[in-house]
C-alpha cells in the first residue's frame, strides 16, 4: 500500500513546533492536553504520533479518508479514542461507527468503549481524552453493539456503535436506522485489510454523503491478492519499530538443525517397504515435497513438538513472581495448523504428552467446534494466572483481535506466503499469527518479554524473520536441548523514549548484511486453464516415511528466576502414536473423506483471501469434480461403494490438499468457474450435505 504521507512530513513537523497552528483552538488545547505532564498514564509515542497526524491531515490538508498502519499490540485502540474524543470536543461529532471484521475483534473493541468495562479496559476512563469543560463526557457516552438478535433502535441514541459490513447492508435495520437517523457520522474500520475490498467500498460509498471523517486501523493493510483499503496510508509503525521501543515482546526464533532426511516408501495396502533414499538438507528442495506435508509427516512433527514444549519449559521458568509467592501468569502454547484434520492430530499428541510432570490441557479451535469452546478463547485473557490450558490450537480462527497477552510460544505447522512489490514484502497471515504473542504482559513493566516462534527451515521464513526483526537463536537446537539465553542475541538498546520528539524522522533500520542470503521462493507464474492443471496433477501411490536426522542434541544450563536446570530432560515422541489409518468401514470412510472435502475447500479460501465465504460451494464443487476424475472412475465420492477405492483417496488426500492451497489455482478457478450443468455428473449437484 502507498505511503500517502511522505510529502507531508517536513510541513507536519513545522506544523508540530509551531504549536499546531491553523486549526481550531479548542483542537490546538487538545493536542497540549495529549503532551502535558497532567495527561497520566502518558501515551506511547507512536499513539501520539497516529492521533497528531490523523488531526493534521484532516484539518489541514482536507483529507478525510486516512489509515494508520499500526503494529499488534500498539494500542490501536488507543488510537481510535483519542481521535473520537477530538471529534467529540473540537466538531461536535456525536456519533462514531466503529466496523470490525468478526466477533472476535468486536469483543476487543467492546472492551475499549463500553463505559461498564472494568476500569482498566474503559479508553476514556484509562486517558484523560476529555478536558476541562468535557471532562465528564465520558460519564455520559453511550455505546450500542450491533449483533443478531438486537434491535437496532438501539443506534439511534448511542454516541459508539459497532458491528461489521455484513450487518449494514441495505435493506437490515441497521442499515435504515443510520440512514435515517444520523446526519454526520465519524467512521472507524479496525482490523481494515480482513474486510473484504468490494464489500467495504460498496458501504463506504453509500455513507458518504454522512461520513465526516474516516479512519482506518490495521497492522498489515496489504493483501495477497493485491487489495488493500482505498484510504490514505499516513502513518506507519511496524514490528521493528514496537521492538526497539520494547511496546511489544521480542521475538526470537528456534529450529531445528538438519542435516539430511531419509525417504521410506511402502505400499500403501500392504505397508510393505518398497525402497528408500536419503539426501542431505541442501539437495532438500529437489524433492519437491510440500512444506506443510514434510511437517506433519510423523517424526518431524514429533521432533517440532518437542522443540516447542522445551520452549514453554523455559518461559514458564522465567515468569517474574508475584506479590503472593506464586507465578505472574502461566504462558500458553499457541499452536497454528493449515487444516482442522492436522488440527487435530496436533491437539491429541499434544494431550500425551507431559511439562513439569503434569499432562498437557489443550484447547482445540476451528469453524466445527461449538460456541463454549469459542468463548473459552476469548475469556482466557480475563485471568492469565489461572488458565487450565496450557496449549491452544487453532485453524485460521485467531489471526486478529484474538489478544491474549501470555502466549510465550507459537509453533508453526503451516508456511506464509508473501507478495513483492519493488524492494518491499508484504504479507498478511504472517505477521497477524505471530501478532497472536506480541502483546506485552505488562505493557510498562521493566522486564521484557519474549515470544519464542518454533519454525522449520523447509518453510523457508527467512524474509518472514527479516520483516520482523526476529532475533535468531544463535546456533541449533534440537529436541531435549535447553535453551542458553546467552545465545540469544542482545537487543538494540534505543534511548529513553521522550514523547515530545513523536515527530521526529523515523530510526534507521538495522544493518543485515551480515545475515545469511534469503532462500527466494520459486517465481510462479498464473495457472491459465486451472482444468488442464488439475488434470495434469501427478500423483504418488506409494506411502512415504519421512525421517530427519537434527545435529548433536546439546546440553546448556539454564539459571532462571526459579530453579537451575542442570541436565536436559530429553522429550521423545514415538511417531507411531501419530499415524491415522484409514477406516474399513464403507460408511465411517465415506462420511469422514466428505467432511476432508468440505474442509478442504473452506481452508483453500481462508488461504486465497481470509474470506470463507459461499465462494468455497464453487472450490468445492471443483474439488469433487477433480477426485472422481482422477481417483475414482467419474464416481463422485458420495455415490462410491468400493471401500477399496475410497481408502485410496483417503490415503492419496494429503497430495490433493497440496495441490488446492494454492492461491494461484484458486484465483483461477475464481475466475472461470464451472458451468454447473456441464459439471453435475461429476461434481455432484446438488452437493449433498456432508
Amino acid at each position: 500500500m502507498n505511503y500517502a504521507f511522505a510529502a507531508h512530513e517536513a510541513n507536519f513537523r513545522d506544523w508540530c513546533n509551531s504549536g499546531f497552528q491553523g486549526i481550531p483552538e479548542r483542537g490546538r488545547d487538545f493536542l497540549r492536553n495529549l503532551s502535558a505532564p497532567t495527561f497520566t498514564p502518558p501515551l506511547w509515542r507512536h499513539q501520539l504520533e497516529a492521533i497528531r497526524r490523523s488531526i493534521y491531515s484532516f484539518e489541514v490538508l482536507g483529507k478525510k479518508d486516512l489509515l494508520t498502519n499500526v503494529v499488534t499490540g500498539g494500542g490501536k485502540t488507543v488510537i481510535i479514542g483519542g481521535v473520537v474524543a477530538y471529534m467529540m470536543q473540537v466538531h461536535g461529532i456525536q456519533q462514531h461507527l466503529i466496523l470490525v471484521p468478526n466477533t472476535v475483534v468486536r469483543a476487543r473493541l467492546l472492551d475499549g468503549f463500553d463505559p461498564g468495562a472494568k476500569d482498566g479496559d474503559y479508553v476514556f476512563r484509562q486517558f484523560p481524552f476529555f478536558f476541562g469543560a468535557d471532562k465528564d463526557t465520558p460519564l455520559r457516552i453511550s455505546t450500542h453493539v450491533m449483533e443478531v438478535g438486537k434491535a437496532a433502535a438501539g443506534i439511534r441514541g448511542a454516541n459508539i456503535i459497532i458491528g461489521n459490513v455484513q450487518q449494514l447492508y441495505e435493506g437490515k435495520d441497521n442499515w435504515k436506522v443510520i440512514a435515517q437517523n444520523t446526519d454526520k457520522l465519524c467512521i472507524y474500520n479496525d482490523e481494515a485489510h480482513n474486510t473484504r475490498a468490494d464489500l467495504y467500498n460498496d458501504l463506504i460509498n453509500k455513507l458518504k454523503p454522512k461520513r465526516f471523517f474516516r479512519l482506518d486501523t490495521t497492522a498489515t493493510p496489504d493483501r495477497l491478492d493485491g487489495l488493500h483499503p482505498d484510504s490514505e496510508m499516513i502513518y506507519e509503525y511496524g514490528i521493528q519499530e514496537a521492538m526497539r521501543d520494547k511496546v511489544v515482546k521480542r521475538v526470537v526464533t528456534f529450529q531445528p538443525e538438519i542435516t539430511k532426511v531419509k525417504f521410506t516408501f511402502y505400499d500403501w495396502e500392504t505397508k510393505k517397504e518398497i525402497s528408500a533414499e536419503e539426501v542431505p538438507w541442501d539437495a532438500i528442495d529437489k524433492k519437491k515435497v510440500p512444506a506443510v506435508r514434510y511437517t506433519m509427516s510423523h517424526e518431524p512433527m514429533a521432533q517440532q513438538i518437542a522443540i516447542a514444549l522445551e520452549c514453554l519449559r523455559h518461559q514458564r521458568l522465567t515468569v517474574p513472581i508475584a506479590d503472593d509467592g506464586k507465578p505472574a501468569y502461566k504462558p500458553l502454547l499457541f499452536v497454528v495448523a493449515l487444516n482442522i484434520e492436522d488440527a487435530k492430530t496436533i491437539a491429541r499428541t499434544l494431550e500425551e504428552q507431559k511439562v513439569s510432570g503434569e499432562y498437557l490441557r489443550v484447547l482445540l479451535l476451528h469453524n466445527e467446534v461449538d460456541d463454549e469452546r469459542k468463548e473459552e478463547a476469548m475469556s482466557i485473557n480475563k485471568d492469565i494466572r489461572n488458565c487450565k490450558y496450557d496449549a491452544i490450537v487453532s485453524v485460521m480462527m485467531l489471526r486478529e483481535g484474538w489478544d491474549v497477552k501470555n502466549i510465550s510460544a507459537i509453533l508453526l505447522f503451516r508456511k506464509f506466503s508473501y507478495t513483492q512489490v519493488g524492494d518491499r514484502k508484504f504479507s498478511v497471515y504472517g505477521p497477524q499469527i505471530i501478532g497472536r504473542g506480541l502483546r506485552r504482559v505488562n505493557a510498562r513493566g521493566d522486564q521484557w518479554e519474549q515470544c519464542h516462534v518454533i519454525d522449520h527451515p523447509i518453510f523457508k521464513h527467512d524474509w518472514l524473520w527479516e520483516m520482523l526483526e526476529a532475533a535468531r537463536y544463535q546456533g541449533p537446537l534440537n529436541p531435549g536441548d535447553i535453551i542458553d539465553e546467552a545465545k540469544i542475541p542482545e537487543p538494540v538498546m534505543q534511548g529513553s523514549l521522550d514523547i515530545d520528539e513523536a515527530s521526529k524522522p523515523k530510526m534507521e533500520a538495522f544493518d543485515l548484511s551480515g545475515l545469511p542470503p534469503i532462500p527466494e521462493p520459486e517465481i510462479l507464474e498464473p495457472i491459465s486453464d486451472w482444468r488442464a492443471y488439475l488434470d495434469d496433477c501427478q500423483y504418488d501411490y506409494r506411502g512415504q516415511r519421512i525421517s530427519q536426522t537434527i545435529s548433536q542434541v546439546l546440553s546448556r544450563n539454564l539459571d532462571s528466576g526459579h530453579d537451575t536446570l542442570e541436565k536436559p530432560q530429553l522429550l521423545k515422541i514415538d511417531p507411531a502414536l501419530l499415524v491415522v489409518d484409514a477406516p474399513n468401514d464403507e460408511g465411517e470412510i465415506k462420511k469422514k473423506l466428505v467432511q476432508r472435502i468440505r474442509d478442504l475447500a473452506r481452508t483453500a479460501m481462508l488461504e486465497y483471501d481470509g474470506q470463507a465465504d459461499t465462494r468455497q460451494e464453487i472450490i468445492l464443487r471443483v474439488v469433487h469434480e477433480h477426485i472422481a476424475r482422477r481417483l475414482t472412475g467419474g464416481v463422485r465420492v458420495h455415490d462410491l461403494n468400493d471401500v477399496h477405492r475410497l481408502q485410496l483417496v483417503w490415503h492419496l488426500f494429503d497430495q490433493v490438499k497440496s495441490n488446492f492451497y494454492n492461491p494461484r489455482l484458486i484465483a483461477s478457478i475464481l475466475a472461470a468457474p464451472p458451468v454447473t450443468e456441464e459439471y453435475a455428473s461429476q461434481a455432484g449437484n446438488p452437493l449433498q450435505p456432508a
